[in-house]
């Protein structure tokens, strides 16, 4: 008995460990403010996925919350955003939309199916973004132009949006890698005799 506790006491604390380093991943987010030419290069999308993929239950919504959404808090007055403006509920959907992609990915794949999994993270947030803000920006021309120079080219006297998407791709594709390489690490510290009640996406053998 006591070896049954102190085993799943040893899996909780390895799903505990891998959501701090999350979480310390997440404050990370404020390298871009003091090198503009690292922006959008943070852990954000990989955040978001891996912990869909990875952690189970309540912990996998809270560590990508607790890790981007309250550090949102901060930056967005940093950059001139208020938080539930539209444009930022439109992120907060990308990011729960990225979250989801992580549940159906699950945590069996290798890392050839992660880093495709981030490309279309990456990809798809740029896109949900931008043409959220060609539709609601009156920068925009309400036309294929107009979506174009969303895309690729951004709003006059700002970063071009390819940069962006240049490092949302390079970043997400790097962080999802590690971390699901640490996720596996993490995860493979607990006894196998109990891995059906730890292992994300493992049900428990039916009586």
């Amino acid at each position: 008995m006591n070896l049954f506790k102190s085993s799943r006491t040893a899996g909780f604390k390895s799903i505990i460990c891998f959501a701090l380093l999350l979480v310390l991943l997440g404050v990370s987010r404020y390298l871009p403010l003091d090198y503009p030419q690292l922006f959008n290069f943070t852990p954000v999308l990989a955040i978001f996925l891996i912990s869909g993929s990875y952690i189970k239950g309540p912990l996998g919504w809270f560590t990508p919350v607790l890790s981007v959404i309250i550090t949102d808090f901060t930056l967005s007055q940093n950059y001139g955003q208020n938080l539930f403006e539209p444009f930022m509920l439109a992120t907060l959907l990308s990011y729960l939309l990225i979250f989801m992609l992580g549940r159906f990915m699950g945590s069996h794949r290798n890392l050839l199916s992660v880093a495709t999994q981030g490309i279309i993270a990456a990809l798809g947030f740029h896109l949900i973004t931008c043409l959220f803000a060609w539709w609601a920006n009156p920068a925009y021309a309400k036309s294929i132009t107009g979506i174009f120079q969303a895309i690729f080219l951004g709003e006059p006297g700002y970063a071009p949006a390819y940069l962006f998407l240049r490092n949302s791709l390079l970043s997400t594709v790097l962080f999802a890698t590690a971390l699901s390489i640490a996720a596996k690490y993490y995860l493979s510290l607990k006894p196998s005799s109990t891995a059906h009640e730890i292992k994300p996406g493992i049900a428990s053998p039916s009586s």
